[in-house]
């Protein structure tokens, strides 16, 4: 299984995330698979820089050129929510070593976002040559820094009551 990291414009983001978007037509220019992961990160393309926004979907059917209608080097992707790893309990019971691991993921990756979205923040905040500060722009990623700063000290705060637990 495969991950595959996509930028993806603030509309088609946003209609992803409400579940009104489940495909995506791409260049063929990656080896996709049903079952890969798509990571799908808001990026806007006026100011060349990501939101720190991001969702993940699972490929789940994919139409090639070779089937009807689909332009020659496009793939047609369809995707789902993410399924469960094939290692998962089947019962749906974790241990406390797996679900402290569970946390301490969510509180890496929610770190990651929250450092990038402060980068995209502070670079709105710095008017450059050509460019006037956008303090709309600076206020609105600076607050989904510390939305993922919270869940990041929430989720290390939880891994470490599971393990002492």
């Amino acid at each position: 299984m495969t991950r595959h990291e996509l930028k993806t414009w603030p509309k088609y983001f946003a209609a992803v995330r409400s579940g009104h978007k489940r495909f995506e037509i791409r260049r063929n220019d990656r080896d996709f698979s049903v079952g890969d992961i798509l990571v799908l990160r808001e990026f806007h393309p006026e100011d060349d820089a990501y939101t720190g926004q991001v969702e993940e979907r699972q490929i789940t059917f994919l139409l090639s050129e070779e089937d009807y209608g689909v332009i020659h080097g496009f793939v047609v992707i369809g995707f789902g929510e993410l399924l469960p790893h094939p290692d998962a309990p089947v019962d749906g019971v974790l241990t406390a070593d797996q679900l402290a691991a569970w946390h301490e993921t969510q509180a890496s990756n929610a770190a990651l976002r929250a450092a990038d979205a402060r980068k995209v923040s502070q670079s709105y905040a710095a008017p450059t040559t050509g460019r006037a500060a956008m303090s709309v722009a600076a206020d609105r990623h600076a607050g989904v820094a510390a939305a993922a700063e919270a869940e990041a000290g929430f989720h290390a705060a939880a891994a470490k009551i599971v393990r002492k637990g």
